[in-house]
């Protein structure tokens, strides 16, 4: 049986003037590296802001983004994300 989800996530991003974005990242307490996602729009807000940027993606898709950055752990609905996490060039 797979756990892969096969809905888009709402992914937090940062924009550099409305033509490319970057993913925003994370680490655990460990050090490890993670990409943050959400399942609804009213998670990812209550985690992080009202303003913040966010994008739609699969899970294939955001672990094919984060595998060019050696990141293979998501982190999937966290209570709190802190601003001026590692940011991640999104392709």
């Amino acid at each position: 049986m797979s756990n892969r989800h096969p809905e888009a996530w709402y992914i937090p991003v940062h924009s550099a003037g409305g033509v490319a974005c970057t993913l925003q990242t994370g680490h655990l307490p460990t050090g490890r590296p993670v990409g943050i996602a959400f399942t609804t729009a009213a998670r990812l807000r209550s985690a992080t802001c009202v303003e913040q940027e966010w994008l739609r993606m699969t899970e294939p898709d955001l672990r094919e983004a984060l595998a060019a950055l050696g990141i293979t752990t998501i982190q999937l609905d966290p209570l709190r994300v802190h601003i001026g996490l590692r940011t991640a060039a999104a392709s």
